[in-house]
């Protein structure tokens, strides 16, 4: 590094004298590094609260997390807090305060002070035309130089900007604001004890904050930003600091609402954590801002381009309104993304939090937890239906197993008018069996024949066995101790990220209750857990390697078909997947068990060329070739 990197890089612009108002700055505690700019660690963010929901959120993440940025605005009289939150790894003690008065906020700053604790962010605001402010203090473990300043005219900031700077101190926190008297600063000033180079400019329009990001973008990442609406139009202010360590980052500014959102959930699929969030007013209305770190590997997997590119390709050959997949490796993810609309109309990107239907890979996630009562001694493969459910008619004379590999000889779609079970509220599988279980069998068991409806008779079977309705024993078997949330039976009326499903022409799908086949297909997900789901199957998480080799081999060669699984190879690497796809949903899981390669692909539509199994089945080879 050169000697002008290694000292503190300071450049800096005067603010002219027009008019401004808005909110503060974004902040982040800045320094040290190693603690408030990790590598990698656990966070969250939360937008647009209410006081009353702050609170409560305070409650609840304070003492394990604690507050990066807090940005309260109120804009438009309504009072709304903004908070970025990382893990508190070393568990310092941390307090926040607002809605204080000057005097209040200059007793807290001393008693925090006293108790050895800095600064990291003050906010300022109008309540009721009454100027309140807020602050978050962390403790000073590090015993690192400190102070900070409000209500600064523009020559005192520049006067204590020169005096900071030759202290050897650098800035983590500027906000700029109207008041009677005229524009008044702060700013919070700490040791720079790691020797940063670091960058502060303020005043920029549009375009000079453009050219200013694009020179320091190389070497330096954004530590904070704001932008206020003033009499000469909007301007810009930041302070970057060396990027030592070479993390990738990102900001974003001028967003509406909804592109914040977008954004939002995009960069965290990519791998990126939100450090820093700012809203703020414009002549065009509210917009936001956020500034977003590296998190993990994600970033640098040497296959992110050519699975963009292959997805990309599917979006436009195909006008299939989105897609999301989601790639792990040895049980890590190393690519999760949406490509397209999760929702059309209101301009809701894909991503990989998006919960909907996966069909028929419901009979893969039917095969595990049939696996899993087999270890808990509940059933077994070669228990007769009949013997678990009497009440079944006596032709039914298949098996728990030839049920699961669909040779139980039901019929399928065709076989059996299913058309008037969606939308019923079936309590359990029992009651949807008994809707059908009087047609005959179209085969004699086991020959094999693929069957929805028979995963419907499987569940009755397993609600005899584990004393409970079908729903439940999938929660409480797979979903809730194996963490994998969204992935459970299919609740509409469930506050979840749903994706809107389509049919020709773009046009929405309603969405129906499948309360009748849960095994079969009645199962949602968005396309991270379903990939979880065969990453944790792929690492033993869930099933012995005893029981996975058994749902991995089909019983005999009549098919490749096994229990809940289609089973093969390629390369020599043996392959294990499932499909699904009904109107508005198409679905696939492919794994690799030996190679510990998990691909899920999720789509919203299937009424055109599209393919989730092809796509999936590209992805995965692009993988296992990658190997050495």
């Amino acid at each position: 590094m050169t000697m002008r990197r290694r000292v503190a890089v300071v450049l800096a612009t005067v603010l002219a004298g027009a008019a401004l108002s808005g909110p503060p700055a974004l902040a982040v505690p800045g320094v040290p590094s190693p603690i408030f700019d990790p590598d990698s660690v656990s966070w969250l963010s939360l937008r647009d609260q209410t006081s009353a929901q702050f609170a409560t959120s305070f409650a609840t993440h304070s003492k394990s997390y604690l507050i990066d940025d807090l940005d309260i605005d109120t804009t438009g009289g309504a009072y709304r807090v903004g908070s970025v939150w990382q893990q508190n790894t070393d568990k310092r003690g941390w307090k926040e305060l607002r809605d204080l008065d000057d005097a209040g906020f200059h007793a807290a700053w001393v008693e925090a002070s006293n108790q050895g604790m800095r600064l990291t962010e003050q906010e300022t605001y109008l309540v009721g035309g009454a100027r309140r402010y807020a602050g978050v203090w962390v403790e000073n473990v590090e015993n690192l130089s400190w102070t900070s300043f409000r209500g600064l005219t523009s020559a005192e900031f520049s006067t204590k900007f020169d005096e900071q700077r030759r202290a050897g101190r650098m800035p983590i926190d500027i906000d700029v604001y109207d008041t009677s008297q005229g524009l008044r600063y702060s700013v919070i000033w700490v040791q720079n004890a790691e020797n940063l180079a670091w960058a502060l400019w303020r005043d920029l329009t549009s375009a000079e904050f453009s050219t200013k990001f694009a020179e320091l973008q190389r070497d330096y990442r954004m530590l904070t930003f704001e932008s206020v609406r003033t009499t000469a139009g909007q301007r810009y202010a930041g302070i970057w600091v060396e990027n030592r360590n070479g993390r990738g980052w990102v900001e974003r500014r001028d967003m509406t609402a909804a592109g914040f959102a977008n954004y939002w959930h995009r960069y965290s699929d990519e791998g990126y954590r939100l450090v820093a969030y700012n809203k703020y007013d414009t002549a065009g209305g509210v917009r936001y801002a956020g500034i977003w770190r590296q998190n993990n590997d994600r970033p640098d997997w040497a296959l992110k381009t050519a699975v963009n590119t292959r997805i990309q390709a599917e979006l436009d050959s195909t006008a299939v309104p989105g897609v999301s997949v989601a790639v792990f490796h040895n049980n890590q993810a190393k690519y999760l993304r949406g490509f397209g609309f999760a929702d059309i109309d209101d301009n809701v990107w894909m991503d990989s939090g998006h919960v909907g239907s996966i069909a028929s890979v419901s009979k893969a996630v039917g095969g595990v937890l049939t696996m899993r009562m087999v270890e808990q001694g509940l059933v077994d493969l070669d228990d007769a239906s009949r013997d678990l459910v009497p009440s079944m008619p006596a032709h039914h004379t298949h098996t728990v197993g030839d049920l699961l590999s669909s040779r139980g000889c039901v019929g399928h779609y065709g076989d059996i008018d299913t058309s008037g079970f969606d939308n019923v509220p079936y309590a359990t599988a029992l009651a949807a069996a008994d809707e059908f279980w009087d047609e005959p069998l179209v085969c004699a068991p086991p020959d094999y024949h693929y069957s929805t409806p028979g995963y419907t008779l499987l569940g009755a079977g397993l609600e005899a066995a584990g004393g409970d309705n079908i729903k439940n024993l999938v929660r409480t078997k797979l979903t809730t101790p194996y963490g994998l949330g969204t992935l459970a039976p299919a609740d509409l009326s469930a506050g979840v990220r749903r994706m809107t499903e389509y049919t020709t022409s773009n046009a929405e799908a309603p969405l129906e209750n499948k309360d009748w086949k849960t095994l079969g297909g009645g199962i949602q997900s968005n396309v991270y857990d379903l990939g979880r789901f065969g990453a944790k199957l792929a690492a033993g998480q869930i099933l012995t390697q005893a029981s996975l080799d058994t749902m991995w081999t089909a019983p005999d060669a009549d098919s490749n078909y096994a229990y809940g699984w289609n089973t093969g190879v390629e390369n020599g690497h043996q392959v294990v997947a499932k499909d699904g796809s009904w109107t508005g949903a198409l679905a696939y899981l492919r794994i690799y068990p030996e190679d510990g390669i998990v691909v899920a692909v999720m789509m919203n539509d299937r009424s055109g060329s599209q393919d989730a199994a092809q796509l999936g089945r590209d992805i995965g080879a692009m993988v296992l070739n990658s190997l050495p």
